[in-house]
């Protein structure tokens, strides 16, 4: 039996601090490419973007109006009107329209409201006066000139952004090169979904979608591997070609201490291992390992843990990598009801309490008297005060009921910290985060 005796625990918070500070991304401009405007949503600009232009370019109009000389104006006492009897389009007056420059010759604008126009369209009314020279017009590079920023480095490229970029006629951003993210599925048990036949045995592979969903949701691209089976050598094999061709890698599984799980030893053989477990569940058996200077993140096997170790540990890599702050955000919320109680590996027995010992895997800490923490999951909402309220959710990660919950709470279990009881306020995380949900 081998040794699994060694494994390095650290907390959460340990864990994703200590890959970010083994790892360090390529220098910015190395990873800078420039793309079409129209191609840019949700990248991250890599530098400040400014305007190749004034805008407006010329004096413009601010409102569907028309245009007259303020000179027929400025003698008259205040509320007065010129007598427009003797008025021609084209020399006294002309139509002039929102953001269209004003035409040639004229000052200012009269909003169309005040207007009476002839059948013709060639002679007008009006009944209210401008106040000054240059009312309602826009003047040239008021909104912004040439040379200042209209995107700032670091800002996710929404609709609204692209659409003011192109508008200060620049038809392409540098952005930040997508990391690429290699997957990598390993197990003896796995099969690829759609088989002809699965046999009894055997588990359909399904974590390559969902972290293919995150990470393209988060901005990477995604490099898949084929299943690799539980042998050493082709393990190792697989590591090297990754780190090799992506920035981050994941390898799924084979951390834990069954009597197949080669990962760590095989990490340890080609690079260093920072941690080999972590102080929550699900995903106790994390672990984290820079190989030839690329973070390779280990992740839960179980689909549901899978997806609670990617969000922990890969989606902070690939925000640094972005540029992007890597910290989670945790908002208040309040409790509206007590926490259900679980084992520290959210084993239950048969009447509700812990598993019985043989059936509830024990859990060590980095030292005396600190705590493990099991998700518990939650629907989240919004008070008449607009106080958040946190309502618990029964259901084990993965299960539908829990699927449901769109937030979760890190609970404590021993240490001396408290759990949380209905009326208190707790740091809540909401489920699913995205790129710019944690901007």
């Amino acid at each position: 039996m081998r040794d699994h005796s060694h494994h390095i625990e650290l907390t959460r918070e340990e864990a994703v601090a200590a890959i970010l500070k083994a790892t360090v991304p390529p220098e910015i401009e190395r990873r800078i490419e420039h793309v079409p405007v129209g191609q840019s949503y949700g990248r991250v600009l890599a530098c400040n973007v400014t305007s190749r232009i004034d805008v407006p370019g010329a004096l413009t109009c601010n409102m569907d109006s028309i245009a007259v000389h303020w000179a027929a104006f400025e003698d008259l006492s205040v509320g007065a009107l010129p007598d427009t009897t003797d008025w021609q389009r084209g020399i006294d007056w002309e139509f002039a329209n929102t953001g269209v420059a004003m035409p040639e010759g004229f000052d200012t604008a009269i909003v169309i409201e005040h207007v009476r126009v002839s059948e013709d369209e060639q002679h007008v009314q009006i009944d209210a006066a401008p106040s000054a020279r240059f009312a309602g017009t826009r003047a040239p590079g008021s909104k912004r000139k040439a040379g200042d920023v209209v995107a700032f480095a670091g800002e996710v490229v929404t609709p609204d952004v692209a659409a003011r970029v192109a508008g200060a006629n620049v038809a392409s951003v540098p952005v930040v090169r997508k990391p690429r993210v290699a997957f990598i599925p390993t197990g003896d048990e796995l099969v690829v979904p759609g088989s002809a036949h699965v046999p009894a045995d055997k588990n359909i592979e399904t974590n390559s979608l969902l972290a293919r969903g995150k990470v393209e949701a988060w901005g990477g691209d995604f490099v898949p591997f084929d299943i690799v089976p539980d042998d050493p050598a082709q393990i190792e094999q697989a590591v090297k070609r990754a780190v090799a061709m992506a920035d981050i890698v994941v390898l799924n599984a084979g951390s834990s201490k069954g009597s197949a799980d080669w990962n760590i030893e095989e990490l340890e053989k080609i690079g260093a291992v920072l941690c080999h477990e972590t102080n929550h569940g699900p995903g106790h058996h994390s672990s984290f390992a820079v190989v030839d200077a690329t973070p390779v993140v280990g992740i839960s096997g179980p689909p549901a843990g899978a997806s609670f170790t990617l969000d922990f540990y890969l989606l902070p890599l690939m925000r640094r990598w972005l540029g992007l702050d890597p910290v989670p955000a945790k908002v208040p919320a309040k409790l509206t009801a007590d926490l259900p109680a679980r084992g520290p590996h959210g084993g239950k027995g048969p009447k509700g309490g812990h598993a019985p010992a043989g059936e509830d895997r024990p859990f060590k800490v980095p030292e005396a008297g600190a705590s493990f923490f099991g998700i518990r999951f939650l629907n989240v909402t919004t008070g008449s005060d607009g106080t958040l309220l946190a309502t618990p959710v029964g259901g084990r990660p993965g299960s539908m009921e829990a699927e449901r919950a769109n937030a979760f709470f890190m609970c404590p279990t021993g240490g001396g910290i408290p759990v949380p009881t209905a009326g208190d306020v707790i740091e809540i995380e909401f489920r699913n985060p995205g790129l710019a949900s944690a901007l």
